[in-house]
This record gives structure tokens, C-alpha cells and sequence, in this order.
């Protein structure tokens, strides 16, 4: 077991007492992203993925924000190695965890947020479940046969989040979504792959754990889906879709909290294509990333645009500041009056980072209004303050479980690193 493991490794530095040990475990368990010395650095390594290529990794040295290829995920956080960006014209990989309509009576495992693992028997129904923090037992494998039409369900990909899929029957799904790392609420943000898929069907969608008594989606607000087929042959990206859309209470509640269903049915254009579903246009780590990749290439741009790192997040991803203002002319420092700027510090809220595109293209543009602002204001811009809670799929928390936006008052710098160095760059 990891508890024995940790007994016979760690002796030196964990309590023996079997009395005190499983106290100490469930601490270390649910705060080990507080620990950030070389000890535990040790005890809780780090998974990476590498995003961008060899030539991108060392900028102007000018700048000291050149490790743009590496993006440090949660341990023990399972992710799928290679990159999933849904644009257009990319090849996935396969899927590594499959449903299977061969998959009756299988024991299904759930890790409650206390720790506690609990069986239940999924005798009727095929199931998918993500891989979550704080599970001491890796995923099962369900082999996906040939002929079963059964849709596969993947989210373990940057920004994704799907818990668990039941098969209702064989075109209707039940989906749970995962609340936000070290907290039982926040169900808003999705985003999945789903593909195995029959053209024309009728396919229909269950959420079943929203928190929220109201939502845009009783007022018009639809899915959004990209089509890979579509992207390749007719150049056709995210867009809103789905049918027969209902937002209403249901039965699943627990204890005084009461849970909300989302109910659409959809047709897919084409068969066996790799389609996406999310709440709202999916901005990653990555996708800024390669934003400021582009920016840092820009001989032009990189002359008014410094980029530097603001710190590092609770997980090791660089939080990034971008200093713009033009050089002074007569080679004399002139004072001018700042401007700061930040924006998705809460991971769900895509539209944030979208805008902050826009505002960065805008004010690094050729155009004499930026020029006259870049002229007259130095600009410091923080794009993404919670790179952690957008790299898991988080809707509103960072891995502290803490809602950042709530925290400026905060002097906890090591739990809260972004939120406090932003603070205190604007103090000075």
C-alpha cells in the first residue's frame, strides 16, 4: 500500500506510531502541494509534459521567462502524454481508457473526498471514471471491442473535466462532472472527448450534478462542439449546438444540497470522428503559451514587451507578467503612470483570457492609439493568475481548493503565491 510504502521509505522524517500515522497520511495527502522543499519534492515528483518544440525553450536573454515547453502537472494526477489541442487538422491518440458494453458487474471504484474508498456494483451499466487526485488505485482497463458502438469518453487532457459516464442505453449517457481539486462544489466547467460515434443518431446528453439553481441555459445558452472532421474538411471550429436543451432540478440531491440536470440531444455529422464538448471556448496554459512564444519572436514586438515571471504557481508553472511601454525617445527614464491588468483567476471563465488576447493584440499593434498608450503608460499585464485550476480543469479554485479572488487580502504568500506578488507589484 502507499501508507507502507511511505512507512518503510520515510521513517526518518514520518512518525512510526501507528496511532499518529494515519493522521499524518491524510495531512500529507491533501496537502502535499503545500510542500515545496526538497524533501517533498522527493516524496511527491512531479509529471511534465513537454508542449512546445526544442527551438522555442530559450528566448531573447533579455528576458528571463524562457521555459515556455513545460507545463507540471498535480501528482498523482494521470494525464495522457501526448498533447490534446482541438484545432484544426490534429491527430490524437488513442484513447487509453475505454467503455465497454462487455463491462457488466465490474466493481467500481470511488475515493470519497475524505479518503474513504467505497464498492458499488455497476451491474447494468458501462461506466468511464476519471482519474482523480488523491486515488490510491490506478484506473481499470476496459478494452473497447470490435463492433461495439458504444461512445468513448476521454478528458484527461489539459483543461478537461469528466468524472464518470453511464450508459443509460445505447444512445443516452449520463455524465457527472468533477468538482474542483479539494472541494465538493464548483460543477460548471466541462470539456471532453467523445468519439465511436454514429452519423445521424440521435444521441442524448444527462448532467446530472450542476450546483447552480439558475443558468444561461434556460435562457438560450447551448454546448459547444468541435468537430475534427469538420475542422479538416470545411475549416469549421467551435460552435454552439444541441437540441431539445432542459435545465431542471433533480432527485440526486444530498443532504440540503440539491443538484441540477442539463439535458440535450444531438446528431453527430460524421462517423467514427473525434468530437469535443466544453462549457465555454477552452483557452489553455498551453494556448498562452504559445501566444507568448510568438510575441517573444517578434522583433518589433519584443522591443516595447518584456516578458518575465511574476512567480511560480503551488504545482511549479510559471505565473507570467508582461511589462509594455515604449522606450523612452531622448534615451532619458520619463515616469509615466502604470496600468495593470489580470485576468483568469478563475480557471472556467475562458472568456477572460479570449479578452486578454484581444487587449494584447490590440495594445501591441502598429495602430497610433497603441502607439500614443504605449507612449504615455506602462502597462503590466498578469495573463493567467491560476494556472493550476486551468491545467486541471478547475471552474473556480487553485490547488488549494481556495477561491484566489477572495484571497488579495491575504498574507499567505506561499499558499497564494500569484495573488500576493500581484499585490505587492502593484503596491510598489
Amino acid at each position: 500500500s502507499l501508507a507502507q510504502c511511505y512507512r518503510e521509505q520515510y521513517s526518518s522524517i514520518i512518525s512510526t506510531d501507528c496511532s499518529q500515522w494515519e493522521e499524518q497520511e491524510r495531512l500529507m495527502c491533501g496537502f502535499f502541494h503545500f510542500l515545496t522543499d526538497s524533501v517533498c519534492a522527493h516524496l511527491f515528483p512531479r509529471a511534465k509534459q513537454n508542449l512546445l518544440s526544442s527551438d522555442s525553450e530559450n528566448l531573447d536573454g533579455s528576458s528571463p521567462a524562457g521555459q515556455f515547453s513545460v507545463l507540471y502537472w498535480p501528482h498523482p494526477c494521470e494525464v495522457i502524454r501526448d498533447r490534446i489541442d482541438p484545432t484544426i487538422n490534429l491527430t490524437l491518440p488513442v484513447p487509453i481508457y475505454t467503455i465497454s458494453l462487455s463491462a457488466m458487474s465490474t466493481l467500481l471504484l470511488n475515493t470519497s473526498r475524505d479518503g474513504d474508498s467505497t464498492m458499488s456494483l455497476a451491474n447494468k451499466n458501462s461506466y468511464f471514471m476519471y482519474s482523480e487526485m488523491r486515488d490510491l488505485y490506478p484506473l481499470m482497463q476496459i478494452i473497447h471491442q470490435k463492433g461495439d458502438n458504444t461512445l468513448i469518453f476521454e478528458a484527461r487532457f489539459e483543461s478537461g473535466n469528466l468524472q464518470k459516464v453511464v450508459k443509460v442505453n445505447e444512445f443516452e449517457y449520463q455524465l457527472t462532472w468533477r468538482t474542483d481539486l479539494y472541494t465538493s462544489r464548483h460543477t460548471q466547467w466541462y470539456y471532453f472527448q467523445v468519439n465511436n460515434m454514429q452519423a445521424g443518431m440521435p444521441y442524448h446528453f444527462t448532467i446530472v450534478n450542476f450546483t447552480k439553481h439558475n443558468s444561461l441555459y434556460k435562457c438560450g445558452l447551448r454546448p459547444l462542439l468541435y468537430s475534427e472532421a469538420d475542422a479538416k474538411k470545411h475549416k469549421v471550429g467551435w460552435r454552439r449546438t444541441g437540441d431539445e436543451i432542459k435545465y431542471y432540478k433533480n432527485n440526486a440531491g444530498q443532504g440540503r444540497r440539491q443538484y441540477f440536470s442539463l439535458t440535450w440531444t444531438f446528431q453527430f455529422p460524421h462517423d467514427q470522428d473525434t468530437c469535443y464538448f466544453a462549457h465555454c471556448y477552452p483557452y489553455t496554459y498551453s494556448n498562452l503559451q504559445e501566444h507568448l512564444v510568438a510575441i517573444s519572436k517578434d522583433p518589433v514586438k519584443f522591443k516595447f514587451c518584456k516578458i518575465h515571471i511574476l512567480c511560480h504557481s503551488l504545482a511549479g508553472n510559471i505565473v507570467y507578467v508582461l511589462t509594455i511601454t515604449s522606450p523612452p525617445r531622448s534615451g532619458k527614464g520619463t515616469k509615466k503612470k502604470a496600468v495593470t491588468l489580470t485576468a483568469r483567476v478563475h480557471p472556467g471563465e475562458t472568456n477572460s483570457s479570449w479578452i486578454m488576447k484581444g487587449f494584447l493584440d490590440y495594445i501591441l499593434g502598429d495602430s497610433d492609439k497603441a502607439q500614443l498608450l504605449r507612449e504615455n503608460f506602462v502597462f503590466k499585464v498578469v495573463p493567467m493568475l491560476n494556472p493550476d485550476g486551468v491545467i486541471v480543469g478547475n471552474h473556480r479554485c487553485s490547488l488549494t481548493g481556495q477561491d484566489l479572488n477572495c484571497k488579495y487580502g491575504s498574507n499567505m504568500k506561499k499558499f497564494y503565491p500569484s495573488i500576493w506578488y500581484t499585490r505587492n507589484m502593484i503596491k510598489r
